[in-house]
């Protein structure tokens, strides 16, 4: 059996607190009791900055005070001087659902 997917029709199993395994969909029924070994599975994710909005008003506050705007840069001839590298900042002109 492929945890946690019913052998019978492949829909997700929900298991209860005294461990009694049913499929909602078809008549399949069991126990943990009768696994030896139950499936595991283990994640690692590596810590994720937090975004602008996902923070406090005083670490927000404190953010956008602490920040100058950032330009980006390319390897380009600039026409007017001739500086191997371009600055230039980017603006949002429109809406996303325009």
């Amino acid at each position: 059996m492929v945890w946690p997917f019913c052998p019978s029709c492949r829909y997700t199993l929900s298991v209860d607190a005294s461990g009694s395994i049913r499929c909602a969909v078809c008549p399949y029924r069991s126990n943990l009791a009768n696994f030896v070994s139950l499936p595991t599975s283990t994640t690692v994710s590596s810590d994720t900055p937090v975004p602008l909005w996902a923070k406090s008003d005083e670490e927000q506050a404190a953010l956008r005070a602490s920040k100058e705007p950032t330009r980006a840069t390319v390897e380009e001839t600039c026409p007017k001087c001739g500086a191997k590298e371009v600055g230039f900042y980017t603006v949002q002109l429109r809406s996303v659902d325009e």
